[in-house]
C-alpha cells in the first residue's frame, strides 16, 4: 500500500521530484532527492540520484536505466532502449516478446494469434541495466546502447553513438563513440575517485571554494574531510508510479547510493547489493584503465 496515493504533479514538488505533468513515468521510478525529470518522452523503470537534472521535453528516452547522482542528459537522448535479437530468423517482437512485456502487442487480435503464447523454446536475453554514472553528462542526441556504463564524470558530446563502456571523467564522441581526451590530468582523476565528493553535503561549503578551480576545490574538500567536516549527503528517496488517479509514492528506508554512511535521519534496513559492472554506484569504486 503505497504512503500517498493520487498526487498531482505540484504535489511531487514537495517530495524533491520536479515534473511538468509527469506523463513520461512508466513503471516506477525510484529517486533520490532532489531530482529534476522534465517530461521527456519516457522513462522507464529507471534509478536516479539526488540533483540529475533530465532535460528533454518530449523528446528523450531512458529505460531500465540507473543513473548516479549529479547525472545531466540533455535533449533527444535514447539510453539503454530495448533491443531485438540479431541471429534469430525474425528480429521481429513476435519471434521473442511476452504478454507481460509487450501487452500492447496482445491487444490486436491477428498479432496476438502469432505472438508467443508463453515462454518461448529459447529465451531472448538482453542486459537488465545500463548505468549512466556519478557526475555524468550524456549530450544533446546521444544514443547509449542498453548494457553499457558511463563512468564517473565521463562526458558523452552531442550525436554520439555509445556501444561500448566508457572509463571515468573521459569524454568521448562520434559514431561509434571513441575517446577524444579526457576531462583533467590523471593525477587530478585518481584524487577525484579517492575524495568521491557526490557522497557529501557540500551546501555547507559552496563560498569557500571556487568550482571552476579543481585542484583548489579538491585541497579544500580533502581538507574539510580530513578534518570531519565533511558530512554525508543523505537524501530522501522515493518510489513513484503513474495512475489514472494521479501518482502514488512511497518513502524508501535508505538512498539508493551508499546507504552505509551514517546519517540520523535514515537507518538502512538491508544490504544494497552492487551492480556487476566496472564503475559501482553503490560504492563509488572504479579502475581507472590505461589511458
Amino acid at each position: 500500500m503505497s504512503s500517498h496515493i493520487g498526487l498531482t504533479a505540484k504535489d511531487l514538488i514537495r517530495f524533491g521530484l520536479k515534473v511538468y505533468e509527469g506523463k513520461s513515468i512508466a513503471g516506477s521510478l525510484v529517486y533520490e532527492s532532489p531530482a529534476f525529470i522534465l517530461d521527456p518522452r519516457r522513462i522507464k523503470n529507471c534509478r536516479v540520484g539526488a540533483f540529475t537534472y533530465f532535460n528533454g521535453h518530449s523528446t528523450s528516452s531512458m529505460y531500465a536505466t540507473e543513473v548516479g547522482r549529479y547525472g545531466q542528459i540533455g535533449e533527444s537522448c535514447i539510453i539503454g532502449p530495448p533491443e531485438h535479437p540479431m541471429d534469430w530468423f525474425s528480429t521481429h517482437m513476435f519471434a521473442f516478446t511476452q504478454r507481460a512485456h509487450l501487452p500492447r502487442f496482445y491487444e490486436l487480435e491477428d498479432a496476438e494469434r502469432l505472438a508467443p503464447d508463453g515462454p518461448t523454446p529459447t529465451p531472448f536475453t538482453i542486459p537488465l541495466k545500463t548505468v549512466i554514472g556519478h557526475d555524468a553528462y550524456v549530450g544533446a542526441g546521444a544514443f547509449v546502447k542498453r548494457g553499457v556504463t558511463i563512468g564517473v564524470g565521463a562526458v558523452v558530446a552531442a550525436r554520439a553513438v555509445v556501444t561500448r563502456d566508457v572509463p571515468p571523467y573521459a569524454i568521448v564522441a562520434g559514431t561509434p563513440a571513441r575517446i577524444l581526451r579526457y576531462r583533467m590530468p590523471e593525477a587530478l582523476i585518481e584524487r577525484m575517485l579517492a575524495l568521491q565528493w557526490w557522497r557529501y553535503d557540500l551546501a555547507p561549503h559552496k563560498h569557500r571554494v571556487d568550482f571552476a578551480d579543481i585542484g583548489g576545490t579538491l585541497d579544500y574538500l580533502e581538507q574539510a574531510l580530513e578534518a570531519g567536516k565533511l558530512l554525508p549527503l543523505v537524501p530522501r528517496t522515493y518510489r513513484v508510479e503513474r495512475t489514472r488517479e494521479g501518482f502514488n509514492l512511497d518513502r524508501l528506508p535508505q538512498p539508493l547510493y551508499f546507504a552505509q554512511d551514517p546519517c540520523p535521519s535514515a537507518t538502512p534496513t538491508s544490504n544494497d547489493s552492487s551492480l556487476s559492472s566496472r564503475t559501482s554506484l553503490r560504492t563509488g569504486t572504479t579502475n581507472l584503465p590505461a589511458r
